[in-house]
């Protein structure tokens, strides 16, 4: 019986080790340094999830320069300096300063680069 103990109690660590792994990459911006809210606040560039568009999950980056993301959005908002948000397939959109618009909610962003 103590072979199947030591078998489930791997299994078990190994199953907790996937679900966290799991947990992290189902929240990309948390890497990226910034932070959620219900709101774009002043001086942030925002990122507003594909899946939550309306009213939903907006990702307020911290600071200038490149910051990694792994996720669909589909609005973005420059509440103070114009930043860039990079696709997987290479193509990108700008956000001009005090401006929104619409991003490809079907093209995974991999990055937004805010320019200070």
């Amino acid at each position: 019986m103590q072979p199947i103990s030591r078998f489930m109690a791997r299994a078990t660590a190994l199953a907790t080790a996937v679900g966290a792994t799991a947990v992290l990459a189902s929240s990309p911006a948390s890497a990226a340094g910034g932070f959620w809210s219900g709101v774009c606040q002043d001086g942030r560039a925002c990122i507003t999830l594909a899946h939550y568009r309306s009213g939903g999950h907006i990702w307020n980056v911290d600071g200038c320069g490149d910051h990694p993301i792994q996720d669909y959005y589909a609005w973005a908002e420059a509440h103070g300096n114009p930043f860039n948000v990079v696709y997987v397939d290479g193509r990108w959109d700008r956000v001009n300063p005090w401006t929104s618009r619409e991003l490809d909610p079907h093209n995974l962003v991999t990055q937004v680069i805010v320019l200070c």
